[in-house]
């Protein structure tokens, strides 16, 4: 059964895309958090861990799975490109293609330094390919990501794909990468440390705002250019040790 795209199917596909059942591995990362608390990071400060992710490293998903979503959504629409600009006079856009997957996957890939990092969310992205071709094989999600190369079916690239053919818009697609990102931080936690689950619920909830402002910053983004930059030097560093650390709980 395919899922639907009416105006309630989008609200379930959001719902589904953020669901940490999805079988696509998700499971198998800790948002930065064990190699973090291997690195001496106390767990009082896991809430400021989580608001540094959403500032950084989570934006650089939020914008590459933003701008794959509006690639799928044209091809859907049948819209002759994206109305963005490369120099010239800003004030009268023209259409231009739209961005070709792997051109986005590269974009991510660049803005990814750490090698375990673009492992584990490849080994996630083929899962999440997997989804495509089974539920929409002949979609405009799957003809956009034919022929992208096996070590760039970056997670973010694929859900972003998937998620404009079901019809999430900008900011929904923004939203779901931002929530995902906390709650494998949070769901980690409980698994690491020994807490009570209704801090990690607490967590969650006071990471609203910073999700927001994720949001705000991603939601209207069109092309490989426009995805953040943004790094964490020290939390490269922390996933650079676990990457060698043979007794863990989670790949990344």
């Amino acid at each position: 059964m395919r899922p639907s795209t009416t105006t309630d199917g989008v609200g379930m596909a959001s719902l589904l895309l953020a669901d940490s059942r999805l079988p696509v591995g998700g499971y198998t990362a800790s948002g930065g958090l064990e190699p973090a608390l291997l690195g001496g990071l106390p767990v009082h400060e896991v809430p400021a861990f989580i608001a540094m992710r959403l500032a950084t490293v989570a934006r650089v998903e939020a914008g590459t799975a933003v701008v794959a979503s509006a690639a799928v959504r044209h091809l859907r629409a049948g819209a002759p490109g994206c109305t963005c600009t490369q120099g010239g006079d800003a004030t009268t856009p023209e259409p231009m293609p739209e961005p070709a997957s792997e051109d986005v996957a590269w974009a991510w890939a660049a803005r990814n330094p750490v090698a375990a990092v673009r492992d584990s969310s490849i080994a996630q992205g083929r899962a999440m390919l997997r989804l495509v071709h089974r539920l929409r094989p002949d979609g405009p999600a799957a003809q956009w990501l034919e022929g992208l190369p096996r070590l760039l079916t970056a997670r973010a690239v694929v859900l972003g794909a998937f998620a404009g053919e079901l019809g999430l818009d900008g900011a929904s697609v923004a939203r779901v990468v931002g929530y995902d990102d906390v709650q494998s931080v949070t769901a980690a936690a409980l698994k690491l440390e020994p807490l009570d689950p209704v801090d990690a619920v607490a967590w969650t909830l006071d990471s609203a705002p910073h999700l927001d402002d994720l949001v705000a910053a991603c939601a209207d983004l069109v092309a490989p250019y426009d995805i953040p930059a943004h790094s964490a030097p020290q939390l490269e560093a922390w996933h650079a040790a676990h990457a060698a650390t043979e007794r863990k709980l989670f790949r990344v």
